[in-house]
């Protein structure tokens, strides 16, 4: 690599390096440090590497440090430092009244009494504990490795071990990264272009008092780039699909925050109070902060909770006929469905607006509290969909459901009756996956149960739906992992390849 580089030096075109790279340069063997952001020298080291101007050697240290526990006893001092002095100076001493007398845990001082036996430095006959003096000096010396280590990071004693596992000393392994100019390097260093001052970040005052400065250029196109071209990500493309359907159909669009409280993702939706989602294995919870609750929807949301209401309509609804606990409602959390928007529209606009038919949609994302694997996912974008009007029955929904899936291409589905907390009756919406060769649940919907719009007056029907974009997506794409599309271990070539006319054509 070096003789390709300095026959390229030799060439007419320059290498130009920022302030960073020259400043690593300039140090023919140069220790990585952490003065200045550490990704940012890396990233400088990196274009030094592949130019061939550095080598870089990476350097493994161990060293020992103290651990929480460590420091306490840096300042108190280890356990058998203090029972050894306790019994130096009370001589002989009962077993039983040394727990009386020292003040420490018991199961702290079992271990002490252990390690002070195993060094010999106390006898116990009869039931009675006495200090062996000779070993006073070994333990005085185990109390000051402490010390040592606190300044050092490092010490030569034959108990390190033992304090290691006692969780006393931890041993970390550090790697350093080690600099050392090439002869390629060497020759950039000897260029008189190398010294000339090149500005590599734009402020305002040299833009303004350009004339006479020297700006870095750009590097040079990097040939693969030439084969590729920007394309718009395949999932932005669906999510306009989406867009579009909906509003062809005459839906409106929905918007709200990713932070939402426990009232709006639960209480008015009369999830129980004790129902499984509530738990921190499923919820998003945030530390800090308290959400506003209109007083008269939260009281009327608590009186249905907890007695139900009279309708010549409906009948009787008892609710729970437990009592519903206020002082969790204004929790903070991070969403887990879209349906908290939909119960937020259907205050600020239908509430309002009760003889006006409405229709909303959302397409954004829901945060749940689980293990990812081909099918789930931590963050996921949910299909929100909200009809109010005269007389709307299940079959309405199901039309809306099945004009909706019709016109983004996938037809091969089917519903089926199943639980929701705040529907009835609601449908399942399963899809046919051809990879998985199985139904996949692709959402859930239903009519919006009485009692959940009896706090906002609400005497009319509503069906809602809420459909997972990106299992959809998967279907479109013919993927049997919902992870192919997102984190760190997406294949880029993969989501090129994809054809537009796949997303937006027939499936």
């Amino acid at each position: 690599m070096e003789e390709d580089t300095i026959r390229m030096l030799n060439k007419t075109d320059k290498i130009v390096l920022s302030a960073l790279e020259k400043g690593e340069m300039f140090s023919s063997e140069l220790e990585l440090k952490y003065a200045l952001e550490r990704a940012a020298v890396i990233n400088s080291a990196r274009k030094l590497f592949s130019l061939g101007l550095i080598k870089i050697d990476s350097i493994t240290a161990n060293t020992i440090r103290l651990t929480d526990l460590g420091q306490k006893y840096l300042k108190d001092g280890l356990p058998e430092y203090r029972v050894f002095e306790f019994l130096r100076h009370n001589k002989t001493v009962e077993y039983k009244q040394l727990f009386s007398s020292v003040p420490m845990e018991k199961d702290e001082l079992n271990a002490a009494i252990g390690v002070l036996k195993r060094m010999l430095a106390i006898n116990i006959e009869g039931g009675k504990i006495t200090v062996n003096p000779d070993k006073s000096a070994k333990v005085e010396e185990q109390n000051r490795v402490l010390q040592i280590v606190e300044k050092e990071q490092n010490v030569n004693y034959d108990g390190t071990a033992d304090l290691i596992r006692r969780g006393i000393m931890e041993q970390v392994s550090e790697i350093k990264e080690k600099f050392s100019i090439t002869p390629a390097g060497i020759k950039l260093l000897k260029n008189s272009e190398f010294k000339a001052e090149y500005i590599d970040k734009l402020s305002p005052n040299n833009i303004k008092n350009w004339d006479g400065l020297k700006f870095r250029e750009y590097s040079e196109k990097p040939e693969i780039l030439d084969s590729l071209s920007g394309k718009m990500n395949v999932k932005t493309k669906f999510i306009s699909l989406i867009k579009d359907a909906m509003v062809s159909m005459g839906f409106s669009e929905m918007h709200s925050n990713y932070v939402e409280s426990t009232f709006w993702n639960f209480d008015v939706m009369m999830f129980r109070q004790d129902h499984p989602d509530r738990d921190i294995q499923d919820t998003v919870y945030l530390n800090g902060g308290k959400a506003v609750i209109p007083a008269k929807l939260l009281k009327n949301v608590k009186d249905v909770y907890e007695h139900g209401f009279f309708s010549s309509k409906y009948n009787e609804s008892i609710g729970y006929r437990r009592k519903f606990d206020r002082s969790k409602s204004d929790s903070l959390i991070m969403r887990g469905h879209t349906t908290a928007t939909t119960f937020r529209y259907i205050y600020e606009f239908i509430s309002k607006n009760k003889d006006k038919p409405a229709k909303f949609f959302s397409v954004d994302k829901g945060f749940r509290n689980e293990t990812m694997d081909n099918t789930h996912l931590l963050e996921l974008y949910q299909i929100e969909g909200v009809v109010y009007d005269d007389n709307l029955s299940v079959s309405d929904l199901i039309g809306y459901i099945k004009q909706f899936y019709k016109k983004i291409g996938i037809e091969k589905i089917r519903l089926k009756p199943t639980y929701n907390p705040y529907t009835e009756p609601s449908l399942e919406i399963q899809a046919f996956s051809p990879k998985l060769k199985r139904w996949l649940e692709v959402g859930n919907s239903g009519v919006f149960r009485p009692e959940t719009l009896k706090p906002f007056g609400i005497n009319k029907n509503i069906v809602a739906w809420g459909f997972g974009m990106e299992r959809m997506l998967n279907l479109k794409l013919g993927m049997a992992d919902i992870r192919d599309l997102y984190g760190a271990y997406t294949d880029l070539d993969l989501l090129r390849e994809i054809e537009s006319a796949r997303v937006f054509g027939e499936f």
